[in-house]
């Protein structure tokens, strides 16, 4: 029987790839071109009961069904279509995959062709978001549950999550709650009439971020976007300090294909604990681009606002080009890092011009599945600014770092920076992270500065 269905499977293929086809013209693009072989991808259909009617396309497949196309997947026992529709569609709970998505579901309907499709009584995953919902509608390049929930916690009941009357996932790139509250364990700690939040990494956290630091003592971090509509939004970082109290900041920013511009004020704090107050500044960042068919990217970001911290203000001007090589994969466990770039800052306080040139080379190797280290050389040319904020502290750097996983739970880690100009240690760093399931400590003791840093928040990949 298995032999006979892959005959069958053979012909099927054929059948819904070429038996709804419509004459062409010869001359159009390429891109056009190349999206009408995807969707013409053969289907695979595998089952332990296949029938398929050649008049009207309708096609029955039971037990064990699986359905391929083009890194698009379903899983059921009993999954019904038709090949001139390009359709199928299943009662009973089926597995749907495709890159970046996977999901559960009932009373499901989609279009191989178009792409587009709808589940009920869904859950799942979909990029790094753990989803589930009433019901959600597929579309190429948007999904869209109603009454749902998502969250970054695996676990059954979450430690967090939160939940909307409608979520808009564009995946790798964003998500839009409406009506969205937000909760820990069983318990809403604030809502929201719609919030944005981005899916890319590095995104800043959904929920808020506790710690501490020897300079400013313990902290709660808590960061809002609220979108006007899929471009513009309005932010706030409601940071709060049991020394320096009350920081907040907050800001517009439009968010295109190519580019985004926003406006920025409030209180701002660097790595090192410097503050810096913008009143306000404008800012425009080029997004990654290629540079030609070469394998750089390059990015530019403009800067002009007013300054201020203890001791003065400034009109500040910062025009910063840089360029990123393709990750060098040097072997298997090996990779190596470039990136170049120049910088101009302008100040009004003293009539200032710094012009700069930095370099970074980083090479990280995996030992192990326990052993991981990195090493980097940095140059700053002129790292004389005028602010202490967001300044570079060591011209030459020497940086080196390496981390064990000692199990599951806990990895530690040591790090430094060394002043190739002065002939010295700068930092030296003693990490430990513990995994707390749905969230992450960090401790980092701070030898040469003598100082303890803690952070928790919700684990983000």
């Amino acid at each position: 029987m298995p032999n006979n269905n892959r005959i069958i499977l053979g012909l099927l293929a054929f059948a819904i790839v070429f038996g709804n086809a419509v004459p062409g013209h010869a001359q159009e693009a390429k891109a056009q071109t190349q999206q009408q072989t995807k969707s013409n991808a053969p289907i695979v259909i595998e089952a332990n009961e296949l029938s398929f009617n050649d008049d009207t396309g309708d096609i029955t497949a039971k037990g064990n069904v699986v359905i391929i196309q083009d890194g698009q997947r379903v899983e059921g026992e009993q999954i019904n279509g038709n090949s001139k529709l390009s359709e199928i569609w299943a009662k009973d709970k089926i597995h749907f995959t495709q890159e970046g998505a996977a999901l559960d579901g009932t009373n499901t309907l989609y279009n191989y062709k178009l792409k587009t499709g709808s589940m009920e009584q869904v859950k799942g995953k979909i990029g790094h978001k753990f989803v589930s919902g009433k019901d959600i509608s597929l579309f190429p390049d948007e999904m869209i549950i109603n009454e749902g929930t998502t969250t970054n916690c695996p676990a059954k009941v979450p430690d967090y999550h939160v939940s909307a009357d409608k979520i808009e996932i564009w995946p790798g790139d964003k998500l839009i709650a409406y009506n969205a509250k937000f909760w820990i364990k069983n318990t809403v700690i604030f809502s929201l009439p719609k919030y944005r939040t981005s899916l890319q990494k590095g995104a800043q956290s959904d929920f808020p971020r506790i710690g501490y630091d020897n300079d400013d003592g313990f902290f709660i971090k808590q960061y809002l976007d609220y979108p006007f509509n899929e471009k513009l939004s309005a932010y706030v970082n409601l940071d709060y300090y049991t020394k320096a109290k009350f920081k907040p900041n907050y800001g517009l920013i439009q968010r295109e294909s190519n580019y985004s511009i926003g406006v920025a004020q409030g209180n701002f704090r660097d790595d090192d604990g410097y503050w810096i107050k913008k009143e306000p500044e404008f800012k425009f960042s080029y997004n990654p681009h290629r540079l030609g068919n070469l394998p750089v990217s390059y990015t530019f970001t403009a800067v002009y606002g007013k300054w201020t911290d203890s001791a003065k203000s400034s009109w500040h001007q910062d025009y910063t080009l840089y360029f990123n090589r393709d990750t060098v994969k040097l072997n298997s466990t090996m990779n190596l890092n470039l990136g170049t770039g120049i910088q101009q800052v302008r100040e009004s306080y003293n009539d200032s011009v710094h012009n700069s040139f930095k370099f970074d080379a980083t090479v990280d190797k995996r030992w192990s599945d326990r052993v991981s280290s990195w090493a980097g050389y940095h140059y700053t040319q002129n790292n004389n600014s005028l602010f202490d904020y967001d300044k570079t502290d060591v011209s030459r750097e020497l940086a080196s770092g390496v981390t064990y996983r000692i199990d599951r739970m806990n990895t530690v880690g040591v790090s430094q920076s060394y002043d190739l100009s002065n002939d010295r240690l700068a930092d030296l760093d003693y990490t430990w992270y513990r995994n707390l399931h749905c969230w992450q400590a960090t401790i980092t003791y701070r030898a040469k500065r003598d100082e303890i840093k803690f952070d928790l928040s919700i684990t983000r990949w």
